[in-house]
C-alpha cells in the first residue's frame, strides 16, 4: 500500500492533532458510522507479542507445521530448491542494503537512479516470496500473523473519543462479514500508513511543533505530561524525530524564506547540508586537497550549501568520461 506524504501545514497539524489525542477518527460502514482508532503504545505490543505466541502453540496443536518444516518439507518434495532459497537470502540481503544505501542519499537524481536498481530486486523477492509462500501453504507463523493482525484490529476500534468501549467485543467481531471485516483491516492499516517516519519527520520540522518542543529542552514528560512507557508509538516516533531535526537545525544553515511553507523541502534542506558535511568530513579523513564534490545535485540543492571553491559534478558528463558510472562509482563519489 502506497502512501503519499502530506506536505502542507495544514495537513500535517491535522496528523499531529490526531498523535496528541492518541487516536485518529474514521467513518466506516454502509451508514459511515464515526469510529475512533487508538494508537498503539508498548502495553498494546506486549500484549500482541504474548498473544501470538499462544495463536503459534494453537497452529501447532491444530497440525500446522512451522515455516522451518514447511521448508524442509517442500524442499524434499522438490516443490522448492536450496538454490531458489539461497537465491531469494541474497536477493533478500541485497534489497535490504539498497535500501539502507537509499536512507543516506538526498540528491534527487541519486535518489532516482538508485530507485531503478531496488525496483528488480524488489520485484525478485516479491516474486520469489510468494511462490514459497504458496508451495508452503499455511504455516504456524502465517496463521499467528494473520490472527493476531484480526486481534489488534479488534482492540484498536472504539466507538468513543475516551477510547473506553471498544466498537465490536470479541463475539460480534468473530460473526463480521468478510466484507466489513475487510474494511476494518484496510482502514487499520490506512490510518498507520499516515504515520510512517517519513511523515513525522515533516510534522516535526514544522514550525507550530518544533517551537514548542525546543521550549521542553528534549523532555518527553514536559512535553506529553506522561512517562515514556505510556506514550504512543507515534508520540514516542514523533519525539525522536523532531530530536534528530532538531540538532540538524542547530546545525545548519537557515533555509530561505520561502522553504517555511513547504515542510518536505524545509527537511530536505537540513539533511542535505547534513550529507554535506558527511561528504565534506569523508573527504578530509582521506586526505582531500580540492574542493567537496555534491554529486548530481540540482542548482536548487545546491543553493546556499556550497562556497565558492566548491564545485558540482555534472553526472552525465563524468558518465560519459568513465564509459557508464555503476553504483560503486556513485558512492565512492560521495565519500559513501
Amino acid at each position: 500500500m502506497k502512501h503519499e506524504l502530506k506536505n502542507s501545514y495544514t495537513e500535517c497539524k491535522k496528523l499531529y492533532r490526531d498523535i496528541i489525542f492518541g487516536y485518529s477518527e474514521v467513518r466506516i460502514g454502509e451508514f459511515k458510522q464515526k469510529a475512533y482508532i487508538k494508537h498503539l503504545d508498548e502495553f498494546d505490543a506486549g500484549r500482541t507479542d504474548r498473544e501470538y505466541e499462544d495463536y503459534i502453540f494453537l497452529a501447532k496443536e491444530r497440525g500446522l507445521k512451522t515455516e522451518k518444516d514447511a521448508l524442509k518439507f517442500i524442499i524434499d518434495q522438490d516443490l522448492w530448491t536450496q538454490e531458489k532459497e539461497d537465491k531469494l537470502i541474497s536477493s533478500r540481503e541485497r534489497l535490504s542494503t539498497l535500501e539502507s544505501t537509499k536512507k543516506k542519499l538526498i540528491i534527487k537524481s541519486q535518489l532516482s537512479s538508485l530507485e531503478k536498481e531496488i525496483k528488480p530486486v524488489k520485484d525478485e523477492v516479491y516474486l520469489m516470496s510468494h511462490e514459497r509462500s504458496e508451495s508452503m501453504g499455511l504455516t504456524a507463523e502465517a496463521f499467528a500473523s494473520k490472527k493476531i493482525n484480526e486481534f489488534m484490529v479488534q482492540k484498536a476500534f472504539f466507538k468513543d473519543k475516551e477510547l473506553s468501549s471498544l466498537l465490536y467485543d470479541e463475539e460480534e467481531f468473530d460473526v463480521l462479514d468478510s466484507g466489513e471485516l475487510s474494511e476494518l483491516m484496510e482502514t487499520f492499516a490506512k490510518i498507520h500508513m499516515e504515520f510512517k517516519d517519513d511523515q513525522l519527520k515533516l510534522i516535526s520540522v514544522c514550525p507550530f511543533f518544533m517551537n514548542l518542543y525546543s521550549l521542553c529542552g528534549d523532555d518527553a514528560y514536559s512535553f506529553f505530561d506522561k512517562p515514556v512507557v505510556l506514550l504512543t508509538n507515534f508520540q514516542s516516533s514523533l519525539l525522536a524525530n523532531a530530536k534528530y531535526m532538531k540538532s540538524l537545525i542547530s546545525n545548519s544553515k537557515p533555509a530561505p524564506d520561502e522553504y517555511y511553507q513547504n515542510p518536505l523541502k524545509l527537511t530536505e534542506w537540513y539533511e542535505l547540508q547534513d550529507k554535506t558535511r558527511q561528504v565534506k568530513d569523508g573527504l578530509s579523513s582521506q586526505g582531500d586537497a580540492g574542493g567537496t564534490s555534491i554529486v548530481g545535485a540540482s542548482k536548487e540543492e545546491l543553493k546556499g550549501l556550497e562556497d565558492s571553491e566548491e564545485e558540482s559534478i555534472d553526472l552525465a558528463a563524468l558518465s560519459r568520461e568513465k564509459g557508464g558510472l555503476s553504483f560503486d562509482d556513485l558512492m565512492d563519489l560521495h565519500g559513501l
